[in-house]
């Protein structure tokens, strides 16, 4: 089927964009999103200016599966991608891809974990994780701490030790900072697209000190019902008590408390190094016509019901922050429910850009959303899959509607949240006859979408590296004027 011809909603010329990404960003750690703890003036501001999607949802919970959803605008089972050992096609249709045809100069800075070819249509990458994992060994890499060199992922968390600019934060935006200055001298009238892909506040959970003693000794961790694991699923089981941090699950002690304090250090980071993304682009005459756009790969869950990591569907897992500003086109505080996903970016982007969307493309523009055109979009909801680590068979589909989440799993378990009524996901009413027709209803939608008989094989076609990026010493690499990479210590 063919989409619809651009609305042009734009002005004159088409607008700049501006793609942050956060990496592992909690959706309730948010000062907008009612957290009195954590302060982000800049993410709550560029909502005040903009939009905010209170219902926008990553395609997987996990970096290279979430990310090749993103930047392919297509669900896990349509890209095969749902391991972080797995490789994209080099040839795939990506945004960046589209709109640098479209005319627009591209470039990537940070994260990205693609395996296997580092470009995907961008024409820059001046600094990122080509070799290694983005994530950099706090203070140093340790071998003896295992393939990453990252350590304990809560035990090893605190104040950083690297020297801040050196850290990956300060030269993601120092390297933005100097690729806006270079478009503004040479290429003003041409427009671009910079994404800026930060590491944090994903592990190694370790903030500069100041952003770390202001947290530390004033946060307190929920205290989860005693029985969650026995209520849950097999799945969420296995989830929460491996994923690396089975052995913390919990526990309320000293070790987690400063993991907190840690994250919440780390988002407020995050949020400062946003800011002063956002007066570069004021400064330098970008700002009226770029579209900013803060998202995050997936979530965290960040002690909610005594766990940590992500993979589950679980909103502090699986839900993301996004919001949009867009000067003239967007009415400042604009508050948006309709469920959304991380694919939604590519026809969105395209759209701004007045470029074409592949067919294949499994999201829809959210500019209808966004400039208040419409009010909900035309599908039955937005899907999210996961597959644990190591554990392939262990895996699941999520359907989220607008007042209700479903989830199914490869061993039959299933479980049905009212959202609206229980938002912390509490009491699973899938076995309750009262909604034995709404469960059947999505059951339905679920199966028809991710065909469970077939994942094993999608999982097992899918071409993978033979070992993750995190065995390289180095986090990320700089890629020099005349194409030379090297790497970037630590």
């Amino acid at each position: 089927m063919s989409r619809p011809q651009s609305r042009r909603l734009f002005m004159n010329s088409r607008p700049n964009i501006l793609f942050i990404l956060s990496d592992q960003h909690n959706p309730h750690f948010l000062g907008f999103e009612g957290n009195e703890t954590v302060h982000t003036p800049n993410l709550d501001r560029l909502a005040a200016e903009g939009a905010a999607f209170t219902s926008a949802y990553c395609q997987n919970p996990l970096c290279a599966p979430s990310r090749s959803s993103l930047i392919t605008g297509k669900y896990c089972r349509h890209t095969g991608i749902y391991d972080n050992k797995h490789i994209l096609e080099a040839n795939s249709a990506t945004f960046p891809r589209v709109l640098t045809a479209a005319g627009y100069r591209s470039c990537l800075i940070g994260k990205a974990h693609f395996n296997g070819e580092q470009f995907h249509g961008y024409q820059m990458r001046p600094y990122g994780d080509l070799y290694g994992q983005a994530h950099q060994p706090d203070p140093a890499r340790d071998e003896s701490k295992g393939e990453s060199g990252l350590g304990d992922v809560l035990g090893n968390s605190g104040p950083s030790g690297i020297p801040l600019p050196l850290t990956q934060t300060e030269i993601c935006v120092a390297e933005a900072a100097k690729w806006l200055q270079g478009h503004a001298a040479m290429f003003g009238e041409k427009p671009f697209l910079l994404s800026v892909h930060f590491d944090k506040p994903h592990f190694p959970i370790n903030p500069p000190a100041v952003y770390y003693e202001k947290y530390a000794g004033k946060v307190s961790l929920p205290e989860p019902p005693p029985d969650v694991l026995d209520n849950a699923v097999p799945f969420v089981r296995k989830a929460f008590t491996g994923n690396g941090v089975g052995h913390h699950y919990g526990k309320r002690d000293e070790e987690q408390l400063r993991a907190l304090a840690a994250y919440y250090g780390c988002v407020e980071w995050i949020d400062d190094a946003v800011g002063r993304l956002l007066q570069t682009l004021q400064y330098l005459g970008f700002a009226d016509n770029t579209m900013v756009v803060y998202a995050s790969d997936h979530g965290e869950m960040a002690g909610e019901k005594g766990a940590w990591q992500k993979s589950v569907f679980f909103d502090a897992s699986a839900r993301i922050p996004l919001i949009v500003r867009w000067p003239r086109q967007i009415a400042p505080g604009t508050r948006i429910a309709e469920p959304v996903g991380l694919i939604d970016l590519f026809p969105t982007f395209s759209e701004a850009a007045a470029s074409p969307v592949p067919d294949e493309c499994d999201g829809l523009s959210l500019l209808p959303l966004l400039t208040g055109v419409s009010e909900s979009l035309e599908r039955d909801g937005i899907f999210c899959e996961s597959t644990i680590l190591g554990e392939p068979e262990a895996a699941g589909c999520m359907i989220r509607e607008r007042s209700w989440k479903y989830c199914c799993y490869l061993d039959g378990s299933e479980e049905l949240y009212h959202v609206a009524d229980d938002p912390g996901e509490w009491n699973n009413v899938v076995r309750n006859s009262e909604y034995a027709e709404i469960a059947a209803a999505l059951r339905a939608k679920v199966l028809e979408f991710w065909k469970p008989d077939d994942q094993m094989k999608r999982f097992s076609t899918t071409p993978r590296m033979a070992r993750e990026k995190h065995f390289y010493p180095y986090s990320n690499q700089f890629v020099l004027g005349d194409g030379t990479v090297i790497d970037a210590r630590p």
